[in-house]
């Protein structure tokens, strides 16, 4: 089973910042400490 993690609402929006950017999801990851692996 998967467990899942809810990231504060601040670091959601810190993400869609760094998207919009141009960051990678792998920066952004190292960054605010998210730990699951995405996809893309």
């Amino acid at each position: 089973m998967k467990t899942r993690v809810h990231y504060p609402e601040e670091t959601k929006w810190k993400v869609i910042e760094m998207k919009k950017d141009g960051y990678s999801n792998r920066t952004i990851m190292e960054k605010l400490g998210i730990k699951n692996v995405s996809p893309n």
